[in-house]
């Protein structure tokens, strides 16, 4: 799994700035704590209408993993809830009846599964073949290690399967259904130092200098594992190693590695870059996933499916055309292969299966409307599948759909006090721009819009879509919140992530500049209808969406405030590390910054161009990163335009702490609300938040003093690590 994640991030939706495929297990950052009090449901809809509030959307409940039963009359699902006031996640294991309204609680599902940039990554829970037991694969103590549990349906009773000196890293169900083969990960613990002499490091090696963590803390993070690998009789409990000849029949298949493929499968394979590779019951065929990254072939990055028949060595492409396969899976007698796919431009999942030799391929089902449907999984004869719907004011709920009818059927509503609250719905919006590439979005109105009212607007960047719209990528910018406090919100898409021919930066600029005149064409529509002042426009970004808002606004004069803006820099091309040293050299950006490349790191360099930019900018960094954002921040400081950097501790790409995200939700709002709305929002203990802001203010309007501000400057944009000036001195 960490070639693939290296690969899917690397030649895919490049993250700005992206802790790349280091595994999920080895970390040793993490701020949110584990409340083992198990997630509950709600039992009712809300007491009274009223806006959504911040914390409304911190505390949904998420699915984050789920499959139905075998005989199709379970669907098991992991929930997982933050909880503001222990800085703490909770989990809890359900099982919902397809038959009835029944829904079991089997208690907490252990910590949560943190992937390597801090995101709670999904597992499906397994199922006996009988039907009658759950298996998870959880850690229910954070010193712990992560262990197969199991829950029976008749005794409700949760039992721990495996007691290994190491982590599970992933179990299979082999053998008729009798055992459990199990990958076993040890890994060097993360408190325990090497007391051993430690030799000089050979620059640059596995590490990332833009970091603020310890070298021998990445080294041993970029270690592979100790595996091992087990049997686990599930009728006497016993456990053995494995042997060799159960290895080759059991371990799951790298698709990178050839070794038991024949020299007429490697070469009818190796025009492709395989990401991940799923074997049929019988091993007779082989499913893939590739990414399809050459220029040549699709002007976008994407992720199609192929099939290879062991016993003839022919290869056949099942989606040729196809923009992006997620989900794939084989049903257990290995006749058919259910996989799920969609075109883009926001719309849902479809699924798709095909015969066991690819020979026959059906539409299984395609979701009506404007509804979005994901994370599928099927019973044993493809009857029923399990799955999530949402919309674009609803958070997903576990749905069941037939196939033989296509009839959709809810079975849990896991927030529906949340969908009880006022929100504002969306309208699509689409269009093509002057490079001619099409763009969409998403337009939630003021709560209480008034036709012919114009009113500010914030846009959000990076992916939006037919999804509940909930608080854009990164979960930075509560959308149905500032729908409340009376703005305007235009969920963007940034549109295709391009393939590049090697060394062409023209190619690439359009990556930012496309979306840029997206933007440019999306406000002119807004404005057209009469929504929106376009002297009071703001725009939000995380990650790429940083580059995004980076981009537009040293290219443009579009936007008022920005919360999330940021640019590659030259500094970061010497910080960046050998894996993006790499990338920059297929962008067109390689080679000494100030030597041939300098025209091209002018053209989207922040910090090069900070004299033209007029927008004041609200960063928000983790402490792992945030020197990332310094070359902006300071020479946006000594030229005296307005700047905050927040810095949050304990953190990685993704800011997961609890508090952490309702502060963050909170302090973009009152941004927001300050330079597009003039107003203050209540609170002592903003104060000094807001002093700093209206002397930032009078330095945009250019009053009397402003010269004398801006001599002044240090001190009046500060960058915060929990309440601690760091910066400015």
């Amino acid at each position: 799994m960490r070639r693939v994640r290296l690969v899917l991030r690397l030649c895919g939706a490049v993250l700005l700035f992206q802790v790349c495929a280091i595994e999920a297990q080895s970390q040793s950052i993490q701020g949110a704590q584990f409340d083992p009090t198990p997630v509950r449901l709600p039992r009712s809809t809300a007491a009274r209408k009223r806006p959504v509030e911040s914390s409304d959307l911190l505390r949904l409940r998420d699915v984050k993993g789920m499959s139905i039963s075998p005989d199709g009359k379970w669907v098991a699902f992991v929930v997982a809830q933050a909880v503001y006031e222990a800085n703490a996640y909770r989990s809890a294991l359900f099982v919902a009846s397809t038959l009835d309204s029944r829904v079991r609680s089997f208690g907490t599902a252990g910590t949560p599964h943190w992937d390597e940039i801090n995101q709670w990554e999904p597992e499906d829970p397994q199922w006996s073949a009988d039907s009658k037991v759950v298996w998870y694969r959880a850690r229910l103590k954070e010193s712990g290690h992560w262990q197969v549990w199991s829950w029976s349906l008749v005794s409700g009773k949760r039992l721990q399967v495996t007691r290994f000196a190491g982590d599970v890293e992933n179990y299979r169900l082999v053998s008729q259904g009798r055992v459990l083969f199990i990958t076993v990960a040890k890994r060097a613990s993360p408190g325990v130092r090497s007391k051993a002499y430690q030799p000089g490091l050979l620059f640059p090696g596995p590490i990332r200098p833009y970091q603020s963590i310890p070298v021998t803390t990445q080294l041993r993070w970029a270690q592979e594992p100790k595996r091992q690998y087990w049997v686990h009789n599930l009728r006497s409990e016993r456990e053995r190693r494995a042997t060799t000849e159960e290895i080759d029949a059991w371990k799951a298949r790298d698709a990178a590695d050839g070794e038991s493929l024949s020299e007429k499968e490697r070469k009818a394979l190796e025009k492709y870059h395989l990401l991940e590779a799923k074997d049929s019951s019988d091993r007779a065929h082989v499913a893939y996933t590739y990414a399809v990254d050459d220029p040549s072939i699709s002007r976008s990055w994407g992720r199609r499916l192929l099939l290879l028949s062991k016993g003839t060595g022919q290869v056949k492409e099942l989606t040729p055309d196809a923009h992006f396969v997620d989900q794939f899976w084989w049903r257990p007698d290995g006749a058919e292969l259910y996989f799920t796919k969609r075109e883009g431009m926001g719309r849902s999942h479809e699924l798709w299966k095909a015969s066991a030799d690819g020979s026959v391929i059906d539409l299984v089902f395609k979701p009506a409307g404007t509804a979005y449907f994901s994370s599928f999984s099927s019973d044993r004869g493809g009857r029923q599948f399990a799955c999530l719907v949402e919309d674009n004011i609803t958070p997903p709920r576990v749905a069941l759909v037939r196939s033989a009818t296509r009839n959709v059927r809810t079975l849990v509503d896991l927030n529906k006090d949340f969908n009880a609250l006022d929100r504002s719905p969306a309208e699509r919006i689409e269009g093509t721009n002057r490079y001619g590439d099409n763009w969409y979005g998403y337009l939630v109105k003021p709560l209480g819009y008034k036709p012919g009212t114009r009113y500010p607007l914030v846009v959000t960047t990076y992916r939006s879509g037919d999804f509940f719209l909930r608080g854009a990528s990164g979960d930075q910018n509560p959308v149905q919140v500032y729908a409340a406090e009376g703005l305007a919100v235009f969920c963007f898409d940034v549109g295709m992530i391009r393939n590049v021919h090697p060394g062409k930066f023209e190619e690439k600029l359009l990556d930012w500049a496309s979306p840029t005149a997206s933007l440019e064409a999306a406000i002119r529509e807004l404005d057209k209808r009469g929504l929106i002042d376009v002297a009071r426009v703001g725009i939000a970004g995380y990650s790429h969406g940083e580059e995004i808002a980076g981009y537009a606004i040293t290219h443009t004069d579009l936007f008022h405030a920005a919360a999330g803006a940021a640019m590659y820099e030259p500094y970061f091309y010497f910080m960046g590390g050998a894996e993006w040293w790499d990338l920059f050299e297929t962008w067109g950006l390689g080679g000494w910054p100030f030597g041939k490349a300098a025209e091209h790191w002018k053209q989207i360099s922040m910090a090069q161009n900070a004299e033209r930019i007029r927008t004041p900018i609200l960063q928000t960094a983790s402490d792992t990163e945030y020197l990332l954002y310094l070359p902006l921040y300071r020479s946006l400081v000594d030229l005296g335009k307005p700047v905050d950097l927040y810095v949050y501790s304990d953190e990685l790409h993704v800011r997961n702490q609890p508090r952490h995200r309702f502060e963050i939700y909170e302090r973009n709002l009152d941004w927001f609300s300050f330079w597009l709305k003039g107003e203050e929002r209540p609170g002592l203990e903003k104060r000094e938040q807001y002093a700093r802001w209206r002397k930032m203010r009078d330095q945009v309007r250019g009053l009397p003093d402003a010269a004398s501000e801006i001599s002044e400057a240090r001190p009046m944009t500060l960058i915060r690590l929990r309440g601690y000036r760091i910066g400015a001195a």
